[in-house]
């Protein structure tokens, strides 16, 4: 179970810090290396969100293996990430 300690919302950024792991952040200022960091804006990114998690639920989701593709099932690193945003 994922607990949320705070989640913060303003015009630019979203950013949620969490119990156990470091959080993260939509949008915004680019945080430290700590944060997973989704850089964009806010409102195209959630409605992207919101439209791959109807497309997942109506594909079967939980119960369908492999519906976010290969890279999905890899170990996230957060600075390769980033470079390849840059």
């Amino acid at each position: 179970m994922i607990e949320m300690n705070h989640v913060e919302n303003s015009s630019d950024a979203i950013t949620v810090d969490l119990s156990d792991n470091p959080g993260g952040r939509i949008g915004g200022d680019e945080p430290g290396q700590d944060l997973v960091w989704i850089t964009g804006n806010t409102h195209d990114i959630w409605n992207r969100y919101l439209r791959v998690m109807i497309e997942l639920s109506s594909a079967g989701y939980p119960g369908c293996i492999g519906c976010a593709g290969p890279s999905a099932e890899l170990p996230w690193n957060e600075n390769l990430s980033r470079a390849r945003l840059a």
